[in-house]
């Protein structure tokens, strides 16, 4: 999400229309004020849009808070009256110039959105990442334990340039990142780092989970399943993890810009979901977002992809000559985004 009309002039595609994020915000506060129980929200990342977040910005409040702060706290179940949590990761977009340390430090303290857990933007949510990858039981009282894992290095070589400086030592002269950026190697050893740290702790709480007997996990990063094939970070195979057939695994990724179900022979066991509906460049499909049920006993239950209708939020194809022609013939690209995609600025 956390759409921006300043960089959403796009030709060649299906453009977002600017729209779709108070479309789908309110379908959501609709969803969950007809549930009455929707106690928190899994955030799959890419949260700020494109180029990630200060600690101090207006955007924690103009593409989070003002957006999504109308979703009712529970009316009742274990999480009565609580405030949402929005449990998060870090997404390619999120790490990039905004915030360099996060993408060329080995300290995660010093990435923003983790230094930014537990604020709120209103009475009614509240930003949930104490580190890039961690672990929480979401409901009080029940045994369902959620995974975050940072994977970002699934897509360094296209991420670390947006952080690094090209060349092995960076020049001041030349290089934009040359204060706080890093050489790209160290930016693909710090997201490599973060990646084997994710993985064991997956394998790790899939093992505590078996040995006290509980039956279902819920897991999330930014990328979908398809991107975990053949990744064994520090010896452990992602994939065959969350395919473990002790469990009952959901796992919820993003990245690409469509609501879809990748439950299939490949996953199975598990449930597999991308939810990278509402934002992005373009539209890869339908956008939308996944509702779900947590039983008394802690598992899960009843999932369910909402999906928008795709003229709602995605504009028709735009060929890149004719793009170009339309800027031409009005005199800016700006002007035609509005007339032809609907994204005008206010």
């Amino acid at each position: 999400w956390g759409y921006d009309p300043r960089y959403h002039v796009w030709r060649g595609v299906h453009a977002v229309r600017s729209r779709c994020q108070a479309l789908l915000a309110d379908s959501m506060r609709l969803e969950a004020d007809a549930r009455g129980d929707v106690s928190f929200v899994v955030n799959v990342g890419d949260s700020f849009y494109p180029q990630g977040t200060y600690f101090d910005d207006s955007q924690w409040r103009t593409k989070w808070g003002d957006v999504y702060g109308k979703i009712p706290r529970p009316r009742y179940g274990p999480a009565a009256r609580r405030v949402v949590p929005w449990y998060s990761v870090y997404g390619n977009h999120d790490i990039s110039q905004k915030d360099l340390d996060c993408g060329c430090r080995s300290d995660t303290q010093k990435c923003n959105q983790v230094r930014r857990h537990g604020f709120q933007p209103n009475a009614n949510l509240s930003w949930y990442m104490p580190n890039v990858s961690y672990y929480v039981r979401p409901l009080d009282g029940l045994p369902l334990e959620l995974l975050a894992l940072d994977v970002n290095a699934r897509d360094s070589t296209k991420l670390c340039p947006w952080v690094a400086c090209n060349s092995q030592v960076c020049k001041r002269d030349d290089e934009q990142f040359f204060k706080d950026g890093c050489v790209l190697a160290e930016c693909k050893q710090t997201l490599a780092e973060r990646e084997v740290q994710a993985a064991r702790m997956l394998r790790d709480r899939i093992d505590a989970a078996i040995a006290e007997k509980r039956t279902s996990l819920l897991v999330f990063s930014h990328y979908p399943l398809d991107y975990l094939r053949g990744s064994a970070p520090g010896g452990v195979n992602v994939l065959r993890a969350l395919r473990d057939e002790r469990l009952r695994v959901a796992y919820f990724g993003g990245h690409r810009h469509s609501t879809e179900n990748n439950t299939n022979s490949e996953a199975a066991p598990m449930h597999a979901f991308t939810l990278g509906g509402g934002g992005g460049w373009s539209c890869d499909g339908q956008q939308g977002y996944l509702v779900g049920e947590i039983m008394s006993d802690g598992s899960w239950d009843n999932l369910k992809l909402v999906r928008l209708p795709f003229d709602d939020c995605c504009a028709p194809y735009n060929p890149v000559e004719d793009f170009a022609a339309g800027c031409e013939e009005m005199g800016s690209c700006k002007k035609y985004d509005c007339v032809f995609n609907g994204n005008c600025e206010r």
